[in-house]
């Protein structure tokens, strides 16, 4: 017979027993004490965290015989049989494979009959927003009108799935996440009645990769009881998570702090040629990174930290502005979710260190463009002096059209706008870019300006496609038009073709005598001469 699981064998079987949710448990032993009980209730929250553990003590404790103030009691015939899983009145349906509107139909069939022993029958449906559509229409009545012998619990991690008309109609019942205190006590508890030996520092390990999941944290210190030692140590966390060590994760942080690429890339490299997992390591960079946040704004009481670590963490703190931290967090935390879909299995995690070391894309001032802008745009935005400008020209024949010959080729090249200015600031245009689209953002790094048609901007793709896809784009090219107009503040339009280089190579490629040496005699195509146009 196969051991039992710890996250069973220690299943709570008192309300007293559930961790981290005293707001939902207490709510229910004072509606039980003054005997007001609802015929349905919505127990919602993250998985791991307590529903149908408390949804079967609910079961358990409406129909306790026991004639004490404390329920269940847990020594009645029928809280026995709810404890063995023998009590036929208590049915647990899994909603994610009774989703059709046929097995609600049987469901509320069955409704009428009355409980063959207990006083209440008892619906647990988990995750109840996986019924279709049809499904829930079917059950609206029975849920508004029940018999008075059926209670309905329904269980979800997913609440928005569920119809209004439903909501309406239960009484909710919101489950959190499990603190790192609380789970790091739970864990402790059962350790010692197992007579396991486990050091501080992995237990809290175990709890942080829990995320808030009490049931996550037990199987895994259920997982770790199997290396067979007589101490579960955080190395071997480390080693069944394929997480890196602490100071791995420090010295990187210190890394980008110091803007120090190359020793980050070897960082990175040797934890997971060590058997760290790169998705893994993403994440601690995250939460050791938001330690970092917290301890600058000030908020260093929400961590648990010993003296050293908190130390050593303010120390690194100061060596990064408040924005650093937030676009560096933003970026691994970006990182952890590309890993997912990446080809390559370290590739977004090193982009992420490179991309947070270098410097993020800054607006201009309004100080910089304003000499040439303020010239051209003073003449054109207010109606009434639109003459005006005619009427200087003419006035001075001779000193006037040299210094304004630059201005009417400033207005040709959209005002202040050069190729060289756009290209100097390409990358300013990117980040402003990114804070609408990152993927146009991505696309665009394939692409430079070529030249400016009087108010138009040609940009040159390295690829065709690139280059078609942001042309039939309206969106695209009114994105970049945008963070164009909010950089230079001026308005401008967009064409995008292919690379006059890129271009040039790809004409020479189609040249039958050019295919023909490649094809024929092994030949390759090393350097395009300008005479060659």
């Amino acid at each position: 017979m196969p051991a039992q699981a710890l996250y069973l064998k220690y299943r709570p079987h008192t309300f007293s027993e559930v961790e981290g949710q005293a707001h939902v448990t207490t709510t229910l032993k004072n509606a039980l004490a003054l005997n007001r009980i609802a015929h349905a209730y919505l127990f919602e929250g993250p998985r791991g965290t307590g529903k149908t553990t408390t949804a079967r003590l609910l079961a358990k404790a409406v129909n306790c015989e026991s004639t004490e103030q404390a329920k269940p009691c847990n020594t009645c015939a029928v809280c026995q049989a709810i404890n063995e899983e023998r009590l036929l009145d208590l049915i647990e349906i899994d909603a994610a494979s009774n989703t059709g509107v046929d097995d609600i139909r049987d469901l509320r069939d069955k409704v009428d009959f009355r409980p063959s022993t207990a006083r209440y029958k008892v619906y647990i449906i988990d995750e109840v927003h996986m019924l279709s559509t049809a499904a829930f229409n079917a059950l609206l009545k029975t849920l508004e009108e029940p018999p008075p012998h059926v209670i309905f619990i329904f269980a979800t991690t997913d609440p928005q799935k569920i119809p209004a008309t439903v909501i309406s109609r239960v009484q909710r019942f919101v489950f959190r996440r499990l603190t790192l205190p609380e789970i790091v006590e739970r864990l402790t508890e059962i350790a010692t009645k197992e007579n396991l030996r486990v050091e501080p520092a992995a237990l809290e390990l175990i709890a942080r990769q829990a995320t808030g999941a009490m049931r996550d944290a037990i199987s895994l210190l259920d997982q770790l009881t199997a290396y067979g030692s007589d101490e579960i140590t955080l190395a071997q966390v480390q080693g069944l998570l394929g997480a890196a060590s602490s100071q791995v994760v420090s010295q990187v942080v210190v890394q980008l702090a110091e803007k120090n690429v190359a020793q980050g890339l070897t960082l990175v490299a040797s934890a997971v040629d060590g058997g760290a997992d790169p998705k893994q390591l993403a994440r601690e960079i995250v939460e050791y990174l938001r330690s970092l946040l917290l301890l600058k704004a000030g908020s260093g009481e929400a961590l648990t930290l010993t003296a050293e670590a908190q130390a050593e963490m303010l120390a690194s703190a100061g060596k990064f502005s408040a924005e650093q931290l937030v676009r560096t967090i933003r970026l691994f935390n970006q990182a952890v979710y590309d890993l997912r879909t990446s080809a390559h299995p370290t590739l977004p995690l090193e982009i992420a260190l490179v991309e947070a070391t270098l410097e993020e894309p800054v607006a201009p001032r309004a100080a910089t463009p304003p000499p040439a802008p303020h010239h051209v745009a003073a003449p054109s935005t207010p109606a009434p002096r639109a003459p005006v400008p005619p009427a200087k020209k003419t006035q001075p024949a001779d000193a006037p059209a040299p210094s304004d010959a630059p201005a009417a080729n400033d207005a040709n090249g959209v005002g202040a706008l050069s190729v060289e200015t756009l290209r100097e600031n390409w990358m300013r245009v990117l980040g402003v870019i990114r804070q609408y689209n990152k993927i146009a953002e991505a696309l665009l790094r394939d692409a430079e300006p070529v030249r400016i048609e009087g108010d138009q901007i040609v940009l040159g793709f390295h690829h065709q496609l690139h280059a078609e896809r942001f042309e039939q784009d309206a969106k695209g090219k009114a994105l970049i038009e945008k963070a164009l107009t909010q950089l230079f503040q001026q308005k401008c339009r967009v064409k995008c073709v292919l690379s006059p280089e890129r271009a040039k190579r790809k004409a020479v490629e189609q040249d039958p005598l050019i295919q023909a040496a490649v094809n024929l005699m092994g030949a390759e195509i090393t350097e395009i001469h300008k005479d060659m146009e």
